[in-house]
């Protein structure tokens, strides 16, 4: 059972937390609510291991939702330039 456990738990970690990825400074957008499980929708059917992290991307975006409203609010637009 331990075995299991370990090797359950070590599967886990290597997926990489979508959430955190996708709150990088250079990926981050401003209108990016649960930008984690939109990444793991994306990739759900090519790889397995986008399966596993969409659970923990869910939970992860939810507890990131109110900073994701507040950097939503305080960031501002940018409009494109007119050539």
């Amino acid at each position: 059972m331990t075995r299991k456990s370990v090797l359950i738990a070590v599967i886990i970690g290597l997926t990489g937390c979508a959430t955190v990825q996708t709150r990088t400074p250079e990926t981050y957008q401003k209108n990016s609510f649960y930008s984690g499980t939109q990444q793991d929708g994306r990739c759900f059917f090519d790889a397995w291991m986008c399966a596993l992290d969409l659970p923990l991307s869910l939970v992860g975006d939810t507890l990131m939702l109110p900073f994701d409203g507040w950097y939503y609010l305080q960031t501002p637009t940018v409009k494109p330039e007119k050539e």
